[in-house]
């Protein structure tokens, strides 16, 4: 599980900000009324997100360990006596 939390937490950084530089390529100063402030508002919804999905995998990861401890130790028990005089 903390590989695939750590690969998350990965991801929510990586995907936006590849994202966010994909979308800036396509602001060009010729075609874009205001391509500087444009290209800031992508950097602000892209830290934005980020912050968004880092908190859903910290909220993931708390789920995780209030599920652990709830559940506790895994015990092995003794198996159930068979009573022979109730055979099939």
């Amino acid at each position: 599980m903390k590989r695939r939390l750590l690969a998350a937490l990965g991801l929510s950084v990586a995907v936006p900000w590849l994202i966010g530089a994909w979308v800036k390529t396509t602001l060009q100063s010729g075609l874009h009324d205001d391509a500087t402030r444009a290209s800031q508002i992508v950097d602000f919804i892209v830290a934005g997100s980020v912050v968004f999905l880092i908190a859903m995998v910290v909220t993931a990861a708390v789920g995780c360990v209030v599920v652990a401890v709830m559940k506790g130790p895994h015990y092995i028990g003794d198996p159930f006596p068979q009573d022979e005089s109730n055979g099939p």
